[in-house]
């Protein structure tokens, strides 16, 4: 851009004249200077608004002395101002990268008023050049760009550009009020008809550029905020500003935020409304692995990335928006159901009455959601407890894992006993398998559907050599999609868990029934009486049989009343509490929660937690013991009938001695004679015995040492179950006074 003349009257002025003019000026006294600046004052100088001709006197006087002292000329100060603002260098004020500003050279001679006002102008240059550069067309040297190019940022860029648009017609404007001469305009005779407002000086352009100096301070730390970021963590960094104690930054921050998110909420509508997600450069919330498969599309192939989450929505429509875009994928990889897509029509025109999806209309993203959440969760609940029968699952693994189906376990106890006795290696699962097919034929849970039937299968457990088929065996129940959502391989081995306790304490139960069968009460009275004459001997061998037959009714009790806990007041209970929430909740999230709540509720109650290990160990000790006691009960009982053979044979013998009347007896004939019993059999026989006792004595006072321990209320009633009588604690077993004082606090 050429360079201007000064004016129309410099111009007349000829070499020599302005020489003359300087030398004049340089002896005028300083009241004549003094007097010239306020005449060019404006319309607040001495001479007011109407003195034209004065006042383009005292620019004509200032001129002259501004070229007798060498100072640069205001025209082109105000000129490079100008390119400045604009991010351009002009001939005296360049940017300089050492200082991130715009600068006067350091040989031009200006006033330190002017400088000063020059530093404070070209501030805005700065702030035009930083913000120009965010934009992608102001790219030069010591200034940081922003290379991201996501749809936010692209948004972001286009209005600031809306924005600088008033900005740009505003400099036009003043480069074509510059290209007038100041003593010019005024000595015109329409200069006053004007007012003197047309030309163009700097603290002219200070006014001017008050507003445009603002505007770009506010769009500057907006580019600083957002540097670096994309998509909603750019809005949240955007919508920090908006609360605002200036209504009109507050106005200019709500705009370029309004249109800044319309793509980002163009993306929130496409997931929430059909599931999908087109996000390159990870800008949205929602974030997506798709190298995972479907199987795990719900707790793992979607996540949520609260920061890329905007702070006008919050984090529970956040979580509430990920649900539903994971419902829809959901219903349609997992559940090949499209029943959902013709109420998307529905959820539109609601939003649409709501005002629609907008930044400043936070009821249509309220309406989007809710609407959406009312249809896609009914969609999916209807799919999952209709079609895929998810209620009827449920309760086919409380039958067949947890126990429920009493008389099936009772048949396969009967029919793979013998089987599981022998060693792990010898088993077959085909065998196995056969068993089962047999036990469910024999039961009441041959009517129910094959549907659960065909999914009962049996398992071996890995093993090693020296263990038997009872450490190995287990039941497990097959699922397929998309109920593997719900039952998941981790939910599974809890099942499994559970199982395998219950299993364990089914076949204590069912070894002391067994047990129960040599030790009916006729029988007993029978061996009692016909052992009792025989001595010494033979009142130990009767006083073991009571004992005997004392310790396993003590033994009986326990695992009635500790089975009835855990079949009663834990899986019962629990599981009333999972039907109350299932027919409660909506949507699936709730549904995965209150079945894993059910599943950590058994486990913890039935002793199979983390925390309780140790008591769970102890008690496997106990079951030890008890499964122990049948043996040598066994024992016992095979000796005490081997007498009483023996005392029937002598009492046939003798009678039939006496039918053919032959007198007398033999040695050992006598019914009282204590040949009949070994000593040394009954003495090893008290020995097990007794240590039997005292095995089991530890073992049960040891758990109920270790059972006030653990910290769920539920153990405690069951520790008040097992002693309801005080019979352990007037024996000096257990925890003694501490347990009922446990069970009365947590019963307050």
């Amino acid at each position: 851009m050429r360079r201007l003349d000064l004016d129309a009257a410099a111009k007349a002025l000829t070499r020599d004249e302005r020489a003359g003019a300087a030398t004049a000026a340089a002896t005028r006294r300083l009241d004549d200077g003094e007097a010239a600046r306020a005449l060019a004052g404006g319309e607040k100088g001495a001479l007011g608004l109407h003195a034209v001709g004065r006042r383009a006197d005292a620019y004509r006087t200032l001129e002259i002395e501004r070229a007798a002292s060498g100072e640069c000329d205001e025209r082109e100060l105000v000129r490079d101002v100008l390119y400045a603002c604009q991010g351009i260098d002009g001939e005296f004020i360049k940017f300089s990268p050492a200082q991130q500003a715009f600068a006067l050279a350091p040989n031009v001679n200006v006033s330190a008023g002017r400088r000063n006002l020059i530093k404070c102008l070209t501030e805005v240059g700065w702030l035009f050049k930083k913000v120009s550069a965010a934009l992608g067309d102001g790219r030069t040297a010591g200034v940081d760009v922003d290379d991201g190019d996501g749809s936010t940022r692209q948004a972001f860029r286009a209005a600031i550009q809306r924005e600088l648009a008033s900005y740009y017609k505003l400099i036009a404007v003043l480069e074509a009020q510059a290209q007038i001469p100041i003593v010019a305009y005024l000595e015109r005779g329409d200069g006053a008809a004007k007012g003197g407002d047309s030309y163009l000086t700097l603290r002219r352009l200070f006014v001017w550029l008050a507003d445009p100096l603002k505007m770009l301070r506010t769009l500057a730390v907006l580019v600083d905020a957002t540097h670096g970021k994309r998509g909603g963590a750019a809005l949240a960094a955007m919508y920090n500003y908006s609360q605002h104690g200036d209504p009109s930054s507050t106005a200019l921050v709500r705009r370029v935020l309004s249109a800044s998110a319309t793509p980002y909420l163009g993306m929130v509508h496409r997931w929430t409304v059909s599931g999908e997600l087109e996000d390159p450069l990870c800008e949205f919330f929602v974030s997506v692995d798709h190298s995972i498969s479907d199987k795990d599309l719900w707790r793992r192939k979607y996540a949520f990335d609260e920061d890329m989450l905007p702070s006008f929505i919050t984090r529970e429509q956040g979580k509430t928006i990920l649900r539903l875009g994971k419902s829809i994928n959901f219903l349609r990889r997992c559940c090949d159901d499209s029943s959902w897509t013709p109420e998307r029509a529905d959820v539109l025109n609601a939003v649409e009455k709501a005002g629609g999806l907008d930044f400043e209309n936070p009821d249509g993203l309220t309406t989007l959601i809710s609407e959406t959440a009312k249809r896609v969760d009914g969609t999916v609940r209807r799919v999952l407890f209709e079609r895929f029968k998810l209620g009827e699952h449920c309760q086919a693994l409380k039958r067949y894992l947890l126990l429920g189906q009493g008389d099936l376990h009772e048949c396969l106890m009967d029919l793979m006993g013998p089987s599981l006795e022998q060693p792990a290696n010898s088993l077959s699962v085909f065998k196995l398998s056969g068993m089962l097919e047999q036990a469910v034929r024999s039961s009441s849970a041959q009517s129910d559907s094959p549907d659960f039937l065909d999914r009962l299968r049996v398992r071996l457990m890995a093993h090693l050599n020296e263990e038997v088929g009872w450490d190995v065996f287990t039941l497990e129940y097959v699922v397929n999609q998309p109920l593997t959502t719900i039952f998941t391989e981790h939910a599974m081995s809890k099942y499994l868990r559970v199982f395998n306790f219950l299993w364990r304490l089914k076949r204590v139960e069912h070894s002391l029934c067994g047990t129960w069968q040599m030790m009916k009460p006729t029988v007993a009275h029978l061996l009692s009486s016909e052992t009792a004459g025989g001595g010494t001997s033979g009142a130990a061998l009767a006083d073991m049989l009571r004992s005997c037959h004392s310790l396993r009714g003590e033994m009986h009790s326990f695992i009635s009343n500790f089975q009835y806990y855990v079949m009663f007041e834990v899986l019962e209970t629990s599981w009333v509490e999972l039907e109350e929430k299932f027919a409660k909740h909506s949507d699936l999230d709730e549904i995965i929660a209150a079945h894993d709540v059910f599943l950590d509720a058994v486990v913890q109650k039935a002793l199979l937690g983390s925390k309780s290990q140790l008591v769970l160990q102890t008690l496997y000790a106990l079951f030890e013991v008890m499964m122990s006691f049948r043996e040598v009960a066994a024992d016992l009982f095979d000796m005490a009938a081997d007498v009483v053979a023996k005392k029937a044979a002598t009492r046939e013998r003798i009678a039939e001695r006496e039918k053919n009347k032959q007198w007398g007896t033999y040695v050992g004939e006598e019914s009282n004679a204590s040949d009949f019993i070994d000593k040394d059999e009954v003495a090893v026989a008290q020995s097990r015995l007794a240590n039997l006792r005292d095995d089991y004595a530890r073992a049960l006072d040891g758990f109920l040492n270790l059972l006030p321990l653990q910290t769920h209320v539920d153990t405690q009633f069951l520790l008040f179950r097992l002693d309801f009588s005080e019979y352990y604690a007037s024996k000096g077993v257990g925890p003694g006074d501490i347990a009922p004082q446990r069970v009365a606090r947590g019963i307050q």
